[in-house]
C-alpha cells in the first residue's frame, strides 16, 4: 500500500497482521520475561542482537520483537538492521506513520534508560576514601556520580536521534564539593538525586505518527511534570500551542500544516511520563510527507494567556452552589489544567473588571458528565455563591441569559505533583469549596500505577450537611475504592429546617488532634504525605497544627487560591 520497495516480503501462512493481534491477544508472553516492567540501559539493549533474541528500542521504548521476527512485513533482515540499539532514526525513515505502541504493546520491556555522570574526583581520592565526598589534596577532584533517566519523559535526544549516555563533567576543585556537601546533606540518596535531574532544565521533546485517517502531534515533557496546555485553532491549515512546564516556564509552537485538519483534537495525557498527545483527524484521509512547519521559542516576558469564554450551562447543585459549564468563543480554543492548578476569572460589571481565582474540577463531578457538550473545549467548574459575592452571582446567574464575555487566564499554580512520588499513603484535608483542587488529584491518585497507592485519607469540612459538595460522588468512589477512607465532618450539624440533630457523623473543627492521628506511624490513619486546601484560616490552623506536631513540613502542601 505504501510502495515501498522493502515492503515485498512474503511472509509464512499463519503470519498475517490478523495473526499477530491473535498472538498477543492468546495471554501468551511475547516480553521473555513474564510481563514485568524495568528500565533497560543502553548496555544491556546491546546483549540482545541475535535473530533468536531480539530486542529493539523505539522513542525510548524497549521491545522483544524475537517473536515478531517472522510476522515482519519487511522481513527478517530488515528488522535486524535496527535490533540490538535505538532504531528510531530508521523506523521514521521507514515507518513514521506505523503505530508501533498498538503493534508491539505486547512485546514492551520497559523504558530505555540514559545515565548522566558527574566527575568529582580523582582516582587517588576514591581509594583513599570510601565516601566520594570526603575532603581531597590540592589536585584536581574526581569521582564517578551516576544518575540514571528514562529517555521516555523527554530527556533525551529527538526521535529520529540515537539515545546514547550522556556524560556532564563539573569543575574539578575542593570548593566544587564543599558547594554540593552543603546543598545535599546525603547525595547518594534517592531523592537527591532526582532533585539534581529535576534541576535540569529541559527543552520538550517534539515528536509526530500518522494513520491514514489522524496524525498527532507529541510533546515528551519530564516525568510527573503535569505540564498545562493551551491549543487555538487558527484555521483548518493552522494552530498554536502554549505548554506550560509550569507558571513562569511556557513554550510556544506555531504549527503550518501541509493538509487540513478538522476541530476540535482529541488531546491525551500520561502524568506518569510526561507525554502530551494532541490527535487530529485529517479532512482527507492519506499518508502525509510531511506534517508541515512548526516555529517554536521560550516565552521569556511572561503575560498571562487569557482567552474570552460564555457560560453554557448553569446548574444549582446545593442551596448556594451551581456547577457551571464554560465554552470558548468560536469553540477555538482547548485549556488543560495541571492537577492542584487554578484559573482567573474576569468579568466587566458596571463598567468595572472584576477576577477571582476557581478550580476546574473534572466533568464527571459535574451534572453535565454524560451530557451533550463540548467537552473537549470546555472548562467545568462549581462555584459558591455569596450574598455580597458580584462576580458570583454574575457568572451563575440563569435570568435572562447566561452570563458571556468572561476573561479566562492560562492555569497558574506552585503544586509539584513529582513529591508525591515516593508516597503511597496521602492524606487530604479539605474545608467548603476547597474540596475542588482536591477532586482532580484524587483522581490522579487513584488511577496511579507508579508505587500505586495504598491509602488516601480523605477529610471533608462543611458547616452544614447540605454544604457538602460532590456528596453521592464521593460516596461511590469510597465504595468502589476501599484505599480510599472518607470522613465529613460538619461543625454546625443542626437541621435549619426543623431545628433538630439528624448527623451520625463526625462533628467539629479542626483541630490538633486530628492532626496527630494522620501524623501518628502507629494509627491506621498514618499518611506520609498531605494536601491541604480550604479558607485562609482553615489553611493557616493546619499548617500551624502540623508544624506543631514535628511533621516534615517538605510533605505537606497548601493549595491557595
Amino acid at each position: 500500500a505504501t510502495g515501498n520497495p522493502r515492503n515485498k516480503t512474503a511472509l509464512k501462512p499463519g503470519h498475517s497482521l490478523m495473526d499477530w493481534i491473535r498472538l498477543g491477544s492468546s495471554g501468551t508472553d511475547l516480553t521473555g520475561c513474564g510481563g514485568a516492567v524495568k528500565a533497560i540501559s543502553h548496555q544491556e539493549l546491546a546483549k540482545h542482537d541475535k535473530v533468536d533474541d531480539a530486542w529493539v528500542a523505539i522513542r525510548g521504548k524497549v521491545y522483544n520483537v524475537t517473536r515478531y521476527m517472522d510476522f515482519h512485513p519487511g522481513g527478517v533482515d530488515e528488522l535486524m538492521k535496527g535490533v540490538g540499539k535505538d532504531a528510531t532514526k530508521q523506523f521514521d525513515e521507514v515507518h513514521a506513520w506505523v503505530n508501533y505502541e498498538q503493534l508491539l504493546n505486547k512485546c514492551y520491556l520497559g523504558p530505555l534508560r540514559n545515565t548522566v555522570t558527574l566527575n568529582l574526583m580523582d582516582k587517588q581520592t576514591k581509594s583513599k576514601s570510601a565516601s566520594f565526598l570526603s575532603p581531597t589534596s590540592n589536585n584536581s577532584t574526581s569521582s564517578l556520580l551516576k544518575f540514571s533517566q528514562t529517555t521516555d519523559n523527554g530527556i533525551g535526544g529527538g526521535g529520529g536521534s540515537e539515545h546514547k549516555p550522556t556524560t556532564i563533567t563539573t569543575a574539578s576543585s575542593a570548593t566544587t564539593i564543599e558547594q554540593l556537601q552543603q546543598k545535599q546533606s546525603s547525595i547518594l540518596s534517592s531523592s537527591s538525586s532526582e532533585e539534581s535531574l529535576n534541576n535540569i532544565k529541559i527543552m520538550p521533546r517534539f515528536d509526530w505518527i500518522q494513520k491514514s485517517s489522524e496524525i498527532t502531534f507529541i510533546f515528551y515533557t519530564k516525568t510527573l511534570l503535569n505540564p498545562g496546555l493551551v491549543v487555538e485553532f487558527v484555521n483548518n491549515l493552522e494552530f498554536n500551542c502554549h505548554l506550560l512546564i509550569d507558571s513562569n516556564n511556557i513554550y510556544f509552537y506555531k504549527f503550518h500544516l501541509n493538509n487540513n485538519i478538522e476541530w476540535p483534537c482529541i488531546v491525551r495525557t500520561s502524568i506518569e511520563t510526561g507525554k502530551l498527545e494532541l490527535i487530529f483527524q485529517k479532512l482527507l484521509p492519506g499518508l502525509w510527507t510531511t506534517y508541515g512547519q512548526m516555529e517554536s521559542k521560550k516565552l521569556i516576558d511572561l503575560d498571562l494567556i487569557v482567552n474570552e469564554y460564555d457560560v453554557t450551562k448553569c446548574e444549582q447543585v446545593t442551596h448556594d452552589s451551581y456547577a457551571i459549564l464554560l465554552r470558548p468563543k468560536n469553540n477555538s480554543i482547548i485549556q488543560l489544567t495541571p492537577i492542584g492548578y487554578h484559573v482567573s476569572v474576569s468579568a466587566k460589571i458596571n463598567n468595572e473588571f472584576i477576577t477571582r481565582s476557581y478550580t476546574p474540577v473534572p466533568l464527571s463531578y459535574t451534572p453535565f458528565a454524560g451530557s451533550d457538550c463540548d467537552a473537549v473545549t470546555s472548562i467545568p467548574l462549581i462555584i459558591k455563591t455569596y450574598s455580597n459575592g458580584i462576580l458570583s452571582k454574575f457568572i451563575t446567574q440563569r435570568q435572562p441569559t447566561l452570563a458571556t464575555s468572561l476573561h479566562i487566564s492560562q492555569p497558574t499554580g506552585n503544586f509539584i505533583l513529582s513529591k508525591l512520588k515516593q508516597h503511597c499513603r496521602i492524606g487530604l484535608l479539605a474545608a467548603g469549596s476547597g474540596i475542588t483542587p482536591i477532586l482532580t488529584l484524587l483522581n490522579y491518585l487513584i488511577e496511579r500505577s507508579c508505587n500505586k497507592i495504598e491509602f488516601i485519607n480523605l477529610l471533608y469540612f462543611n458547616k452544614t450537611e447540605s454544604d457538602i459538595w460532590c456528596r453521592d460522588h464521593l460516596d461511590k468512589l469510597c465504595k468502589k475504592d476501599k484505599r480510599l477512607s472518607l470522613t465529613h465532618i460538619l461543625s454546625e450539624p443542626i437541621d435549619e429546617n426543623d431545628n433538630t440533630y439528624r448527623w451520625c457523623g463526625e462533628t467539629g473543627r479542626i483541630t490538633p488532634e486530628i492532626i496527630g492521628k494522620i501524623i501518628n506511624i502507629k494509627s491506621v490513619n498514618y499518611c506520609t504525605f498531605c494536601c491541604v486546601c480550604g479558607p485562609k484560616p482553615f489553611n493557616e490552623l493546619c499548617t500551624k497544627y502540623f508544624n506543631d506536631a514535628g511533621y516534615n513540613m517538605n510533605y505537606l502542601h497548601c493549595f491557595q487560591g
